[in-house]
């Protein structure tokens, strides 16, 4: 419920208080002026950080905003975010001016709905900047258990670096509003022409838009995996 009335917001956090953290903000770091990390410690004795692992703030008095946790530490009590910051929506302004030092900011923790299979040997993740966290996470558990995957990431041209700066890997990154938003070519690519993908996991997340054509071309494809999908956001649309 990423928009609701205040009164709302304010009983969710009464009596659903077990997914309800109290955190510090440790440090962060601008990857460039619209990629930044956010670093928190608190309390998580209880949790298992898997990938696709979602936390919420609260960003006001009736908006709250889902984001990926990229790396998470239940012993330690560390997890972190990278965020995107992209014109002015209310999530990214309260990311932007979060400062260091902030105490008792109280996050949701969410859990995380379950997409990833170890024991599937390959993967292909689509996505865009929204989709940084999720792609660090999954890279931690790709190489953990020897699988094979590919990200394919559509980013503007001035966080085409922010990959190799998160130390992403197998990854082919595409220029906004090109590739992704034509069926013909992403039926062109060469991880979809290759026999030995198509019985693969398919990740496919952020934009909606891009997101649905992947769904297009891949139901009328030979792909014999699995596909999920995990929307973060569409033009138009506030809060997704």
């Amino acid at each position: 419920m990423p928009t609701a009335p205040k009164w709302i917001n304010d009983v969710l956090e009464k009596i659903a208080p077990s997914l309800m953290r109290e955190v510090a903000v440790i440090d962060s770091l601008y990857l460039n002026a619209h990629i930044k990390k956010i670093i928190l410690k608190g309390d998580f004795p209880d949790l298992k950080f898997e990938p696709n692992f979602t936390i919420a703030f609260r960003v006001n008095a009736t908006d709250s905003r889902h984001y990926t946790v990229s790396y998470g530490d239940a012993n330690t009590g560390i997890i972190e975010v990278i965020v995107h910051l992209h014109g002015n929506a209310v999530g990214a302004n309260f990311v932007d001016q979060l400062p260091v030092g902030t105490k008792n900011m109280k996050i949701a923790v969410l859990g995380c709905p379950k997409f990833y299979n170890p024991n599937t040997q390959r993967h292909i993740v689509v996505g865009d900047e929204t989709s940084l966290g999720l792609m660090v996470s999954l890279l931690a558990a790709f190489e953990k258990n020897n699988n094979l995957f590919q990200f394919l990431i559509e980013l503007d041209d001035e966080n085409l670096e922010i990959p190799a700066l998160l130390g992403l890997k197998n990854y082919t990154v595409f220029s906004k509003h090109g590739v992704f938003r034509n069926e013909d070519r992403i039926r062109q690519l060469p991880v979809f022409k290759d026999h030995k993908w198509e019985e693969s996991n398919i990740l496919l997340s952020g934009n909606v838009r891009s997101l649905q054509n992947f769904r297009k071309v891949l139901k009328t494809s030979k792909h014999r995996g699995k596909i999920y999908a995990k929307g973060f956001w569409m033009e138009g649309k506030k809060g997704l």
